[in-house]
């Protein structure tokens, strides 16, 4: 039984959506616990999953995704949000793993948080990288440079 998801940091995550062999949804899958901002920008492959909706999606993300080895979890600074949720979803599957089969691929699942979320996603891979950025909208970037 896992009690904490451990980090994942953006250049091993960027090497993963990088690689043409590795495809998101069967070797790995990120959940973006983000809410409206998801549409401004996010990881290419993303599914975004609000932590406020999570305790009612877990068990279908759990089913969607069992034979999925790696789930990494971010928000935007990868400190409320996203670690939350990615304890909820690993409360969850030890509390399926309770029950399931010895050969169940919950047994080697690892969930992960990307450390620090996407906000250092953005900074590090928006000129260096833009491919690693989907769904970008500079115009709700621009927006939140003006509140800070």
């Amino acid at each position: 039984m896992r009690l904490t998801p451990a980090y994942i940091d953006a250049d091993e995550l960027a090497k993963l959506v990088r690689n043409p062999k590795q495809v998101s949804g069967r070797d790995y899958i990120v959940i973006d616990s983000r809410d409206a901002d998801f549409v401004g920008g996010h990881i290419p492959g993303a599914e975004n999953v609000p932590a406020h909706d999570l305790h009612w999606r877990v068990q279908g993300l759990i089913d969607k995704y069992q034979q999925t080895p790696l789930i990494v979890f971010h928000c935007a600074q990868s400190q409320v949000r996203g670690p939350k949720s990615a304890r909820r979803y690993l409360d969850a599957v030890n509390e399926r793993l309770e029950t399931a089969p010895y050969d169940s691929p919950l047994h080697n699942q690892e969930v992960r948080v990307l450390r620090g979320g996407f906000n250092f996603w953005h900074k590090r891979y928006f000129i260096a990288d833009p491919d690693l950025i989907e769904g970008y909208d500079q115009r709700l970037w621009d927006s939140q440079d003006r509140e800070m």
